[in-house]
């Protein structure tokens, strides 16, 4: 009988568990070093959105066991900060990351997003022959991911909410984890939703999760039943009654171990605070979950990644790939454009009593466009720009010419969805007054995730080179310039806005590299799926190239951004990568 461990590096501190008395944890968890088996067929490494997932999916015959051991710092969030950005006037960055069981899906703003059609076709030109990451490959698992939930009629007909599930969503018993309409809305919203009608080119689809985009009503990650959080966590780990799945806190795993022919036979455990450690045996595969900033940092401590990086730092190398931590990516969030209304419009009315508080607000309407639409006058001009560049000029200094292949494959991709509108550029999360944040949905700059040579046990080196590649600036200007005239002309012209930041006439520019945040909460991209000559570290089974028995599933996978939020994905990814590892028993 196989048995199946979570080795989790998505950390846990013990307060965490005592914090929910009404919901113990049915599964077995583990303390310390002693209670872990000899061996296991499966190791998990990552207690996160895909780690969590992935150990549930696994365990639920009844015929596996998982253990999950996890560093504990007594946080909920990571404390990492980028080094220096140039591009950003030397700012540092913080990042945004969950640190306990659950991860990231514990702590993020909850929406519930996907991408489009061309996101996933994009994914699938990126892998093998016949890739099965394009939507149709993809869409059963996002049905599979979550459980949704229909909003009440009355704020459906109020706000104009409209949804498909034959065509997007399931509903699965055994999916605990559930997308809903939990809160009261700003009834202001109503008069963006009717300008927006007016602005050329901008689609209202029935259902923004279906593969298309525009304007529509996205559902959050919320329980309806209990009206709290809904995550990994309360998904896929309370209440498993499972003797077969263990959750160990308290320790980390550092580093895959790999034998002489290349194959995965166990993982190194440090429990923390303390240098004891200990090797738990692998037979079968370890699964690496770790998120997109620790998955590259445990694959270069166990040898796998540029070789001459790792032969700096004395590591030595068991697998030459260029690949891992590069391609670092997020979703950017541009500065606040604000306008003041000169007479402000009236408030719409609301007629429906929709329940209003939820643990982070409720659902919300969003305009996802693509470049034509956004800057209609624009986006030729900044797509034969983006097409002239030498990338090798805008990349790290050691990127490898595998690499930069990759990145000359993916700008060939954007320059030629740039010219079309099924791909979405810029995101708008509409509010109920005269101003935005554009946020940036496929950005051209690339950055690195490197172990800490002074530290190699420390949080790894986080360099988003923001704005690096200046096509990034062409974007976000452009879609200041899109608010400016929408605010202020068309529909909305009748209100007489007046621009208060950063003010009428001046350099927006300036504006973007004083206010540009390049942590968006969605980062990807460090092992990604692609074609190992473009610089990739799995194969389309999510399989490091070159080592036996080792897989990466979580958002370090995307070899490219989605039009949305990523949670969504990452659970879909690891719903996918379950049915393939259960696919070989």
């Amino acid at each position: 009988m196989l048995q199946v461990v979570g080795a989790v590096l998505a950390l846990l501190a013990p307060t965490l568990v005592q914090g929910f008395p009404g919901s113990p944890l049915k599964a077995r968890t583990l303390k310390g070093l002693d209670d872990l088996n000899e061996s296991y067929d499966y190791v998990i490494i990552g207690g996160g959105t895909a780690g969590l997932t992935i150990g549930d999916r696994l365990s639920e015959s009844g015929e596996y066991n998982a253990s999950d051991p996890r560093d504990n710092r007594g946080s909920r969030q990571y404390n990492i900060t980028s080094v220096p950005q140039p591009g950003l006037n030397g700012r540092r960055v913080p990042l945004g990351m969950g640190f306990c069981v659950g991860g990231s899906s514990a702590i993020n703003g909850m929406a519930v997003m996907r991408g489009t059609k061309a996101d996933y076709s994009i994914w699938a030109e990126l892998g093998q022959e016949d890739s099965t990451w394009d939507w149709e490959g993809m869409l059963p698992y996002y049905r599979k991911a979550i459980h949704f939930v229909p909003p009440d009629e009355g704020f459906a007909e109020d706000y104009n909410v409209t949804y498909d599930i034959e065509a997007a969503w399931g509903q699965y018993e055994d999916t605990n984890v559930y997308a809903s309409y939990p809160g009261g809305m700003n009834p202001g919203i109503k008069t963006i939703y009717e300008a927006m009608k007016t602005v050329p080119g901008v689609e209202f689809p029935r259902d923004g999760h279906a593969g298309s985009h525009g304007v529509f009503w996205y559902p959050v990650s919320v329980d309806p039943e209990t009206n709290q959080r809904s995550y990994s966590r309360t998904g896929h780990w309370e209440g498993l009654e499972r003797s077969n799945y263990d959750l160990m806190t308290g320790s980390r795993v550092n580093r895959i171990l790999i034998d002489e022919e290349n194959s995965v036979y166990g993982v190194q455990i440090v429990a923390k605070g303390t240098n004891d450690s200990r090797t738990v045996l692998v037979s079968e595969e370890a699964i690496l979950s770790a998120g997109t900033i620790h998955t590259p940092q445990v694959l270069q401590l166990s040898g796998i990644g540029p070789a001459e990086f790792l032969e700096s730092l004395d590591i030595e190398v068991k697998v030459d790939l260029p690949g891992v931590g590069a391609n670092f990516q997020d979703h950017p969030i541009g500065p606040n454009i604000a306008f003041r209304w000169g007479e402000a419009p009236p408030t719409p009315e609301s007629t429906s009593n929709y329940r209003s508080g939820g643990p982070g607000g409720g659902q919300g309407l969003v305009a996802f466009l693509s470049l034509p639409v956004a800057a209609p006058e624009e986006y030729e001009a900044i797509a034969e720009r983006y097409e002239s560049l030498d990338l090798a000029e805008y990349a790290a200094e050691d990127t490898r010419e595998e690499v930069l292949a990759g990145y000359d494959a993916q700008r060939n991709l954007y320059v030629r969805e740039m010219r079309r509108t099924g791909l979405s550029f810029m995101n708008y999360i509409v509010g109920g007054g005269p101003g935005a944040s554009p946020i940036n949905l496929h950005i051209t700059s690339r950055g690195t995730i490197r172990l800490n040579a002074t530290d190699l046990e420390a949080d790894p080196v986080v360099d988003y080179r923001a704005l690096s590649n200046p096509t990034d600036v062409d974007l976000m200007v452009a879609y200041l310039e899109f608010f400016r005239r929408f605010f202020t002309t068309g529909e909305l012209g009748q209100w007489n806005a007046t621009e208060v930041r950063p003010g009428e006439g001046e350099d927006l520019e300036a504006f973007v590299r004083a206010g540009y945040n390049p942590q968006g909460w969605h980062p990807v991209g460090t092992a990604a799926k692609m074609r190992r000559e473009l610089g990739g570290v799995v194969d389309d089974e999510l399989r490091v190239y070159g080592v036996d028995g080792l897989r990466v599933a979580d958002a370090s996978i995307m070899p490219t951004l989605i039009g949305g939020t990523t949670q969504l994905t990452v659970y879909a990814i690891a719903e996918k990568v379950a049915d393939m590892i259960m696919e070989t028993w």
